[in-house]
């Protein structure tokens, strides 16, 4: 049965509601043995379901060939704040990563999903075959003004997009005259029909530069407007991890924001602010107002919304929101009608605090055991402290160094130096200014040979009806054993205790698995192998 729903209605509950997903990362134009990627970040307060979210990409091809690639989203679930990756295999390879875990993978497309290429055929399309194993689902265009095309819609209604490889930051014309798209969602989700006429040039993200080989694109800031960058080894690819927070970077407009006692209530805090300047592309805003309960000065799964509102224009005046507490700080956010985070400010009870300590950049390089790191930061005088967190599995951070901040004023480069014989580690700056407020940077991650890892061993390649596999750890810790079919799809999964040293653990696999070629998959903090055996 065909299903049908209103656009107008969910046009006008998207306006108000915070439930988003933007892109963060895309790997378009990965190298020989790599993957293409795309990373998505929840910008909301709330975790999200996929199932009702479509991706579609523009192609053209030999003999003039044109139309779009669809991907229907499947039936999974990204966490407020967090990050949703989808891969051409899984696991996968990008810049100096190997066995990188994806959501899932598109060429094995879990339930609910769906990916279908259509051709334009006069006024219409036409569905043809979608190639196998498929690495290009974000093609490069050539001869036209754009290189990357992407538009994200969730129940048919579009909230992201980027168009990579442009000096405009309009839709171009030749992507308005494309005909109406159907779209044919699985399962409960809306169909719906893409007017491509009237996509309005401020729902779509725009960068300049063309990616270019084993290259994509990153944002600097989790979910921030603007700050897109072609990838680099000064700038890697980090799918799943943070690329730094958005607080306090400057956007197109300007807020004031105070946070004082209620008087009403001495147990509360009102929060005021004001639009006060801003670009016509950056209007509607929906502005979002939250408890700041987690790491202070840094938007995150922690934090609470209070308050949600559309803003019209610079002449909305004075907003105010009574907070639930007196003396926890507020986080104000402006999202623009491209789904992206124009501004997000810290506000502490009594000034109007922007975490003034800019982050202008963070790099690194990683030859052999000697690391090497460097950063830049605007309003220096602000700083008082730089911590250089080191890991080894990207989730638990310990203190490595720390720096003070100079007494210059204005731009200042800090670096740092260590040896470090571990083969993947992981390196991100926690900032802290003279008013004690935090934020982090993006994480950078390096891969040598320096250090054999921890392999896994196939006992009695191959085997029947259970694997035996032998690897070693450093620790006592929890390790996770999977098996995946050559798409890269789970068939089954098994915790388990490792003691330091050798360790030697079998699972069961189950009586319906068929013969051929599977992936074994042992991870844990400081364990991420993988090994291929044959089930007979």
């Amino acid at each position: 049965m065909k299903k049908t729903f209103t656009l107008c209605a969910l046009a006008l509950s998207a306006t108000f509601s915070n439930a988003q997903v933007v892109l963060n990362e895309v790997y378009t134009d990965p190298g020989n043995g790599k993957h293409e990627f795309i990373e998505f970040y929840n910008t909301s307060s709330v975790s999200q379901n996929m199932d009702n979210f479509t991706v579609i990409t523009y192609y053209k091809e030999a003999g003039n060939k044109t139309g779009f690639y669809v991907m229907d989203l499947p039936n999974q679930n990204v966490f407020a704040k967090g990050f949703y990756v989808a891969a051409s295999a899984n696991p996968f390879v990008v810049q100096g990563q190997t066995n990188v875990v994806a959501d899932f993978n598109w060429n094995a497309m879990p339930a609910g999903g769906a990916i279908t290429k259509w051709e334009k055929n006069g006024t219409g399309y036409t569905q043809v075959a979608v190639p196998a194993n498929l690495n290009d689902f974000i093609v490069t265009v050539t001869g036209l003004g754009c290189a990357y095309h992407m538009f994200i819609y969730n129940n048919g209604i579009i909230i992201n997009g980027l168009i990579a490889g442009t000096n405009t930051a309009v839709v171009p014309a030749y992507i308005k005259a494309m005909p109406n798209l159907p779209v044919d969602m699985l399962g409960a989700s809306p169909d719906f029909t893409v007017a491509f006429t009237t996509i309005a040039d401020n729902k779509i993200e725009y960068v300049i530069p063309n990616a270019g080989n084993d290259n994509g694109y990153i944002r600097l800031n989790d979910g921030k407007c603007g700050v897109w960058d072609k990838s680099s080894s000064q700038s890697s690819h980090t799918p799943g991890l943070t690329n730094g927070s958005a607080t306090g970077i400057s956007g197109d407009i300007t807020i004031t924001a105070t946070l004082t006692d209620y008087l009403l209530d001495p147990n509360k805090s009102l929060l005021t602010y004001n639009v006060t300047a801003g670009t016509l592309s950056a209007f509607p805003l929906v502005m979002e107002a939250y408890q700041d309960l987690g790491v202070i000065g840094g938007l995150g799964v922690g934090d609470v919304l209070v308050n949600s509102r559309q803003i019209a224009t610079v002449n909305a005046g004075n907003q105010t929101v009574i907070m639930p507490t007196r003396n926890d700080p507020a986080m104000l956010v402006a999202i623009t009608p491209s789904g992206c985070f124009d501004r997000v400010i810290s506000i502490v009870n009594g000034t109007s605090k922007l975490l003034p300590v800019k982050l202008n950049n963070f790099q690194g390089s990683k030859n052999k055991n000697n690391v090497q790191l460097q950063w830049a930061v605007g309003l220096n005088e602000i700083a008082n402290t730089f911590e250089v967190e080191r890991s080894t599995n990207g989730k638990d951070f310990a203190t490595a160094a720390i720096l003070f901040g100079t007494e210059k004023t204005g731009n200042e480069t800090y670096g740092y130096n260590e040896i470090n014989d571990d083969a993947k580690v992981y390196y991100r700056l926690k900032m802290v200014d003279k008013s004690d407020v935090l934020s982090y940077s993006k994480i950078l991650v390096f891969n040598t040979n320096s250090k054999a890892t921890n392999k896994l061993d196939i006992i009695g390649n191959s085997v029947t009806d259970k694997l035996t596999v032998s690897f070693q750890s450093d620790i006592n810790n929890a390790v996770e054993l999977r098996v995946l079919d050559m798409n890269g799809r789970m068939i089954v999964k098994q915790s388990v205790t490792a003691s330091k040293g050798n360790n030697l653990v079998s699972i069961s696999l189950p009586s319906a698995m068929n013969t051929g070629m599977y992936i074994a998959c042992v991870s844990s903090e400081n364990i991420n192998s993988t090994a291929k055996f044959i089930k007979q």
